[in-house]
């Protein structure tokens, strides 16, 4: 291998810096969600992602300052409801204090679980908070995986280049699809 002696060297970059080149990163959008007091509390994530398949792990970053965080990452459970790309209304409800962000969307009350599920959500993951590792300016929650529904077919939320956007319906990949971090 050689080095291209013409090219300028990688520095660190600065935070703003960092954020817009990251916002090239397509991320899904969900809301985590618990009840706390009789009553629903919840947040919209981009940073939600499995983790392991044995156990079976998700998590999910939240910032370090948030109001909501603390609620979270010390409930008994929570959900984890992907938002449609319908549901942008959804997102404005969340921008709302932390006591109304449930007050004019649909959601039901779980069972199972008693966490709230947010109505057409196309994957829903149940789950039990077990630890949360600082990162930075975030809380890394990591969650152990207690149930999954799923809700039809629907096109999920996807935030990219710093704002939320659809999937291509008309670009679908038609090879065999290999799956990542196997051999």
């Amino acid at each position: 291998m050689t080095v291209d002696q013409h090219r300028p060297p990688t520095t660190v970059p600065d935070p703003a810096t960092f954020r817009i080149a990251m916002s090239r990163v397509p991320t899904s959008v969900i809301v985590v969600a618990t009840m706390r007091e009789g009553m629903p509390i919840g947040m919209i994530v981009g940073t939600f992602t499995s983790v392991s398949l044995s156990p079976l792990l998700v998590g999910y970053l939240g910032e370090r300052t948030s109001r909501t965080v603390p609620y979270l990452v010390e409930a008994d459970t929570v959900s984890c409801s992907v938002l449609r790309e319908s549901d942008m209304q959804t997102v404005e409800e969340f921008r709302k204090p932390l006591e109304s962000r449930f007050d004019r969307i649909s959601w039901s009350l779980d069972e199972e679980f008693n966490v709230p599920v947010l109505a057409g959500a196309p994957l829903t993951v149940f789950g039990r908070p077990t630890a949360a590792l600082e990162a930075g300016d975030h809380l890394f929650s990591l969650i152990e995986v207690l149930g999954v529904r799923t809700n039809g077919p629907c096109r999920p939320l996807v935030f990219c280049g710093g704002r939320l956007t659809r999937m291509d319906p008309s670009h679908v990949v038609d090879s065999d699809i290999w799956q990542l971090g196997w051999h």
